[in-house]
């Protein structure tokens, strides 16, 4: 039988491409108009945008780099980062460097960063949560003005509330020696550099879709997945548009809650949920809005957790005279964020506008996307709940869960497509379910590329 994936996601598309590679014809369904996911691009105003400020990171796998290569031939870029962290009226580089950090902070205040760090490596602040790792890498300081405003506001839970591992998994830099290490690094190091396509990061996805076709693969777009079809504790098909697909290999990159609801296993995944996300775009009447291609803003009053420029990423493409700005508003599906029009929500992030220096901007137009779940919520106990969700799901043969939102873990475009790879090898071999189980293990505990 033919295998299925569903997702056109970079996990879904790389576990197409392995199955290719194997020899095999995959059958692709994908719920939007086209391929990419949350990596995905679109066409707005005459720019090409993003859905969210994406980089393909040098920390890429070998493996990963060619799967790069396969998709882009040439259209691979490479671009220097220039990002800025608002601090309430404070700026920091990012990535850091010592002079910027100085600058930014002044000596009184990198005094009392340095301080809090060193003192946290001599006692170790407690706390088994997110407060508390952040404060043991970084000291208690840079815990309380950085990392739980920021954590109150992405994840719309108190810092104490959420799982260890999100500090381990979120807060790079592990100590004061590596931040200074990291400031002082030249060149390419400290994560100076990414790769970005010519015309988006949706090129990948794209790139990755034509390459499948061209090898005897097939993509649905348009066609959300409705359930999967059992015969005990084996897949045997998917439904889809009101049909029936026959499988005996599914690749699935559907929320894990979802995922368990279909094999008739609900109750293992209770209490996993994901944080939702609006997506702001405005088209502003200057060319250029910042000499930063991100800017990050802890404080809470301030609803944008991000603003991203896609001239930034596209080293200047897009019309003369105008400059498309993005930005990143978490929100819960239903809320005041969720529900507001893009015209409320332009109002709102105008603060963040002003902190970026485009406060006086005209603003020409303004779109709005929404993603019901775009981040699992590390709530405090969470492990233990998905990885007896994830042996669930390995009680049922020919299912291969992969990626970002089945297996319920925070990672960047290379997480994805390595385990979308792995994932694809698994369900070309009909490895069973429990040995693709044990193979997960790896990509459960990412380090994030900021």
């Amino acid at each position: 039988m033919r295998p299925v994936v569903i997702g056109a996601g970079p996990a879904g598309l790389a576990a197409a491409w392995a199955l290719c590679r194997a020899g095999q014809r995959p059958l692709v369904l994908e719920a939007q108009a086209g391929p990419g996911g949350l990596a995905g691009s679109f066409d707005l105003d005459g720019f090409r945008a993003d859905y969210g400020p994406h980089r393909l990171h040098r920390a890429a796998s070998p493996e990963v780099l060619d799967l790069y290569t396969a998709a882009l031939g040439g259209a691979l870029r490479e671009r220097a980062r220039s990002g800025v962290v608002h601090l309430g009226g404070r700026k920091l580089p990012y990535p850091l460097s010592l002079a910027g950090l100085l600058r930014g902070l002044g000596l009184g205040g990198a005094a009392r960063h340095g301080l809090s760090a060193l003192a946290a490596q001599v006692a170790k602040p407690a706390g088994n949560h997110f407060a508390g790792e952040a404060a043991r890498r970084l000291g208690r300081h840079a815990a309380r003005v950085l990392y739980e405003p920021a954590a109150r506001k992405v994840w719309g839970v108190d810092p104490t509330e959420l799982d260890v591992a999100l500090g381990a998994a979120r807060v790079q830099k592990g100590s004061l020696g590596a931040v200074l290490r990291a400031a002082l690094s030249k060149g390419k190091g400290g994560g100076r550099s990414f790769f970005y396509p010519q015309r988006g990061a949706g090129d990948l996805a794209e790139g990755l879709a034509d390459r499948i076709r061209a090898a005897g693969g097939e993509i649905r777009c348009a066609t959300p997945v409705e359930g999967l079809v059992l015969a005990g504790d084996r897949v045997v098909g998917v439904r889809a548009a009101g049909t029936s697909i026959e499988s005996d290999a599914v690749v699935a990159t559907a929320p894990l809650p979802l995922l368990c609801r279909w094999t008739g296993r609900e109750d293992a995944a209770a209490g996993l949920a994901f944080r939702s996300l609006v997506l702001l775009y405005l088209t502003l009447g200057i060319d250029r809005g910042s000499a930063h291609d991100v800017h990050y803003f802890a404080d809470e009053a301030i609803v944008a957790n991000r603003l991203f420029e896609m001239k930034g990423f596209s080293g200047g493409a897009g019309p003369a005279g105008r400059t498309l700005v993005g930005f990143d508003i978490p929100c819960t599906v239903g809320d005041a964020i969720w529900t507001a029009s893009a015209e409320a929500l332009a109002a709102r992030v105008r603060p963040a506008l002003e902190r970026a220096g485009m406060g006086q901007a005209p603003v020409l137009g303004q779109v709005a996307h929404r993603i019901a779940s775009a981040y699992p919520i590390y709530r405090k106990g969470y492990g233990p709940v998905r990885d007896g969700a994830l042996d669930a799901l390995a009680e049922v043969e020919g299912l291969y869960p992969a990626g970002r939102h089945a297996l319920y873990v925070h990672d960047n475009v290379h997480h994805a497509c390595a385990v979308g790879l792995a994932a694809g090898a698994a369900a070309a071999a009909r490895r069973g379910a429990r040995s693709w189980r044990a193979a997960q293990g790896p990509f459960l505990h990412a380090q994030i590329e900021d």
